[in-house]
């Protein structure tokens, strides 16, 4: 297949799609595809800049709080 008929087939496919969160999840990876490398490196050392200031004020948590903490995830 060309890269035309694999676009058009893609187009047919999402056009079938009735999911919700489905559609979200194409959206944000289309986001992360379109996002320029230097957008990211800027997102990422900021995450990083914001981690640390967290750090130094004291706002994390231990490994045994952490593990206690992921233990309740999924669960509802």
């Amino acid at each position: 297949m060309d890269i035309q008929a694999e676009i058009n087939w893609i187009h047919q496919e999402i056009d079938k799609v009735k999911d919700p969160s489905f559609i979200e999840k194409i959206k944000h990876l289309l986001q992360s595809i379109n996002s320029t490398s230097e957008d990211t490196a800027i997102e990422y050392n900021l995450d990083i800049d914001n981690a640390l200031e967290s750090i130094k004020d004291g706002r994390f948590y231990s490994e045994e709080e952490a593990k206690e903490i992921s233990k309740k995830w999924g669960r509802k």
